[in-house]
């Protein structure tokens, strides 16, 4: 998923995803906590996202995602 975001479009036109601000945070063994910006369309959507490794098929899954509407003002950027 996140190799694959700065190469997709919007559903209304080919304008591309820009992603900025990625940061990840190990929680625990295999439990990662990811933040990022997304801008198109001049909307701009603070993400965050939950991501679990099955260790039997050495995958990483998201587990839970939520993005915010927000001002372009707004970042997870220092």
């Amino acid at each position: 998923m996140l190799a694959e975001l700065p190469t997709m479009t919007g559903a209304n036109n080919n304008e591309q995803v820009e992603v900025s601000a990625l940061r990840g945070v190990l929680l625990a063994p295999g439990l990662v906590h990811l933040t990022y910006e997304t801008h198109r369309d001049g909307r701009h959507v603070l993400r965050c996202s939950l991501w679990r490794k099955n260790n039997a098929a050495a995958e990483w899954r998201m587990y839970y995602h939520q993005g915010t509407p927000a001002p372009a003002s707004e970042s997870f950027a220092p």
